[in-house]
């Protein structure tokens, strides 16, 4: 988005506001009342006060989803509004329930007051009268759909046009750069922007309205973020999203030929790794209604329930007396369907197999009352499970959430990550082993590698962790156990399998000094095993690969990881099996320069 020329003009800073001083001062913000940002709230505001003051108008900043994007957005327009460049704010969210997170009174004051910032005024756009007769609102929280609206973009119009606004997009992921919403967002005057998101990327790789992107030499374009908080770091700093565990369930289908009588059994991870195009794979599990059938919903579901069973004993067992007269809250399940169909034939199945659990169902199909109502009771704990299709997405912030089952067909990183999130915030109400959230998925949603990167991203992140605090001389031992699970279901029999994923990919830089040399003892007279050496190698570049693979999916591009493979070949003239040390060395260092630059090289 280009930032509106007039608008900027209408101010002028004044003399006294000095520019970003390196070392702590942000403009516009004095933490008072013991309030503390967090590391990457900090590192975000700081950079922003740094990227107003040369010009830079546009900004885009990524967190994951429970680090705090609404302070972060307040407090960046108490940045602006200390330089001058904004005077009023308007914040564009893609639903309702996120516009409440920024329009409860007391939470807007209370932040307003911790950071230090002046008292500002403020109101929902939930109608054309409201700015009618307060057009010297300060900040108006509104919705993409009503700001493209006629009479809301009306409105809108004539409160940007009083005086030089900031806008934050919040999830501006839903929002493409050629779609209607940015085509009526465009023609409102403003001084400067902040995108905001947890996953700044599209499923159809349309570019996103608003976002600083760069191009790169290849002709491809990349958005360029002014701070990231990514899972891993979110991780390191703790208590702010939960550990994870995912489970995916596969099971043989057996078919008969309806015109020889031959009968095939195979499973459904075969049947996907067969298939030509996944979207086959789909329209034959729809036609035979395979995910109505009871063993498919028994194989899914029952291992889900028995892990929710034991979590919420195990939860009422610890409990105190305390705790449950200071409202005590229990572990809940989410269930993720397909369609209203699929949602409601699996809140039967659940309310026949476990009666003992209070459910519930949402979706389009119910009455806009009656949803509303059902939300609220599950908000508020009153129902242990909800099947729903898509009505729980951002800005739903139900943190007991710890057991989720993805039984839909979603396919792409960023709507997967999003549905994922919604069990993956951490709960002060719970204890460090309590916030686990476990998730299941049958193998033929091809959620396998999202679940990894997952996986991945949390064991990189304690691993952070450890060494910060052995840095800082307080260290103490971390539960080493892997945190993925491969559940196989064949017939109602499963059987797990625990195998650690990426366990070489964050290996200390002295470690990988130590695989360069080939000497049978080290520094310290140790034995170096080399074959081992070469074996956690190998390890470490077959991870890798697959995590280029991940990222270039994520993006758009259809890659397998034996092109990946078969490029390092072609760079080293060897097959991984043939390559030395050294040559595994090369091939990591490629992979990891491929990994930054998100793309083969």
């Amino acid at each position: 988005m280009k930032v509106n020329e007039a608008a900027a003009a209408q101010f002028q800073r004044p003399a006294h506001q000095s520019s970003y001083i390196a070392g702590g001062f942000v403009p516009g913000i004095n933490p008072r009342n013991g309030f503390r940002f967090r590391q990457g709230q900090e590192i975000f505001l700081s950079k922003l006060a740094g990227a107003l003051e040369r010009g830079e108008n546009n900004s885009l900043g990524v967190f994951v989803p429970g680090y705090g994007k609404t302070i972060t957005a307040l407090s960046a327009f108490a940045v602006a509004h200390s330089l001058g460049i904004a005077r009023k704010l308007v914040v564009f969210v893609p639903r309702g329930n996120l516009r409440d997170q920024y329009a409860d009174p007391r939470e807007l004051s209370k932040v307003f007051f911790n950071i230090g910032a002046p008292s500002f005024s403020f109101c929902v756009a939930d109608s054309e009268q409201v700015f009618i007769k307060n057009l010297d609102t300060t900040i108006i929280v509104t919705t993409y759909q009503y700001a493209s609206g006629r009479g809301g973009h009306k409105a809108l119009l004539q409160f940007c046009q009083t005086a030089p606004a900031m806008f934050i997009f919040d999830e501006v992921h839903h929002l493409s750069d050629d779609g209607l919403w940015a085509s009526k967002i465009q023609q409102f005057p403003c001084a400067c922007s902040v995108a905001l998101s947890g996953t700044p990327m599209r499923s159809d790789n349309k570019t996103l309205f608003g976002v600083p992107f760069e191009t790169r030499p290849d002709g491809e374009q990349y958005y360029v973020s002014l701070h990231e908080v990514t899972m891993r770091d979110a991780h390191a700093e703790g208590k702010i999203l939960k550990h994870v565990k995912a489970h995916i369930v596969d099971y043989k289908l057996k078919m008969v030929n309806a015109d020889t009588g031959q009968v095939v059994e195979m499973s459904l991870s075969k049947l996907a790794e067969l298939a030509k195009n996944k979207n086959d794979v789909d329209a034959f599990l729809a036609r035979k209604k395979l995910r109505f059938h009871e063993v498919y919903l028994e194989s899914l579901l029952r291992p889900a329930f028995d892990c929710f069973s034991e979590k919420r004993d195990t939860r009422l067992k610890d409990s105190t007396a305390a705790e449950h007269r200071s409202g005590f809250r229990n572990h809940q399940m989410l269930i993720i369907a397909m369609s209203n169909r699929h949602a409601a034939a699996i809140l039967d199945f659940v309310k026949a197999r476990f009666p003992q659990f209070i459910s519930a169902r949402i979706g389009q199909d119910i009455p806009a009352p009656e949803r509303e109502k059902m939300l609220a009771y599950y908000r508020a704990g009153k129902i242990d499970v909800m099947v729903q299709v898509d009505m729980i997405g951002e800005g739903t912030d139900i943190k007991p959430i710890s057991v989720i089952v993805k039984a839909d067909l979603v396919r792409a990183y960023s709507k997967t990550m999003q549905q994922v999130f919604r069990g993956m915030r951490y709960y002060d109400g719970f204890g460090e082993e309590e916030n686990l959230c476990d998730i299941y998925a049958a193998n033929d949603s091809e959620v396998v590698r999202t679940l990894e990167w997952i996986t991945s991203e949390e064991q990189l992140g304690i691993k952070l962790q450890q060494e910060r605090k052995m840095e800082e001389g307080t260290v103490r031992s971390l539960p080493a156990e892997s945190m993925w699970e491969l559940t196989e279901v064949q017939h109602r029999d499963m059987q797990t399998h625990s195998l650690e994923l990426f366990p070489d990919y964050a290996r200390l830089s002295a470690d990988r000094d130590m695989l360069r040399n080939r000497d049978t003892l080290n520094s310290d007279g140790h034995i170096i095993d080399i074959s081992r050496q070469e074996h956690h190698l190998r390890q470490e570049c077959a991870a890798m690969a697959s995590r280029l693979v991940h990222i270039l999916k994520s993006m758009g591009q259809n890659v397998e990881i034996s092109t990946i493979h078969a490029e390092a070949k072609r760079q080293l003239s060897k097959s991984q099996e043939e390559l030395s040390i050294i040559e595994l060395t090369r091939k990591r260092k490629w992979l990891e320069r491929c990994i930054d630059a998100k793309r083969i090289l």
